[in-house]
């Protein structure tokens, strides 16, 4: 008896929670959904996308630290690269048509790109490599070469129309063209996602 009682237990067991599932589909069924859990849905998707979001944003994307291994020099360097990125990004999206013109944005863009572009001998003066950095040792063996297209860069900057979209496609490609000459000596082509 011992044996065969414990089995109804278990089987009076297994039918209290399993009398439980078929409730739960029909409060959150699909097709012919209660209002309750039709109101649930609705709070929950728009707080599932929010927190896929923030995942999204604090993943990979996250800003390199000292701390990360970099030393300050290579992280300061990289930094003002995709702060330059960035700017550039603003633009191209403008010049485009995948964002709407907006002159004070451009502008701004604009400042960004003067500021930066003047500071890249700067940044790139000391000699330091590292394994997270794109930069070729060739900078420092080439260095007036270098100086010389950042120069040309900063100058490109300057000459950036930002009061109007036809003065924008008008003189952005020239730095555009003097960011990916030096790009293409000067700079090592970032690993790729390979599928393989």
């Amino acid at each position: 008896m011992g044996r065969s009682g414990s089995k109804g237990r278990q089987a009076a067991g297994y039918r209290r929670l399993t009398a439980d599932v078929p409730i739960l589909f029909s409060i959150c069924d699909s097709v012919n959904p209660h209002e309750h859990c039709a109101m649930t849905l609705r709070l929950l998707k728009p707080l599932a996308c929010l927190a896929l979001l923030a995942a999204l944003a604090a993943g990979p994307s996250a800003p390199v630290t000292a701390d990360s291994g970099l030393s300050k020099h290579v992280t300061r360097r990289m930094a003002l690269m995709t702060g330059q990125k960035a700017a550039m990004d603003v633009l191209t999206g403008m010049m485009a048509g995948r964002v709407i013109f907006d002159r004070d944005k451009a502008r701004s863009a604009r400042r960004q790109l003067i500021k930066s572009t003047g500071s890249i001998r700067k940044h790139f003066r000391k000699p330091q490599l590292d394994p997270r950095s794109n930069a070729r040792p060739l900078i420092w063996n080439a260095w007036e070469d270098f100086k010389t297209r950042a120069g040309t860069a900063q100058a490109a900057a300057r000459n950036l129309n930002t009061r109007s979209l036809p003065g924008l496609r008008r003189t952005l490609p020239g730095l555009m063209q003097s960011c990916l000459s030096c790009h293409e000596t000067y700079r090592d082509t970032p690993n790729g996602f390979t599928t393989h």
